[in-house]
């Protein structure tokens, strides 16, 4: 059973990484510049300070790892 994201799913923050073993990683792009945030928070993230909701056109992308 998949766990929820919460905020990830839709910030504008996150990189959603899939393994070749179909595994899906959240990736904070915040944490390359900020310490207060983790690389792969733990999910589900139901509070964040670095939230951005996409905007509603955004494609979201997923990067094969």
């Amino acid at each position: 059973m998949p766990v929820l994201p919460g905020l990830c799913a839709d910030c504008i923050n996150v990189k959603v990484m899939r393994s070749d073993r179909e595994s899906v990683f959240y990736l904070c792009q915040l944490s390359f510049t900020d310490p207060r945030f983790p690389k792969y928070p733990p999910l589900p993230v139901l509070s964040c300070d670095g939230y951005v909701q996409k905007p509603p056109d955004s494609a979201g992308g997923v990067a094969q790892t």
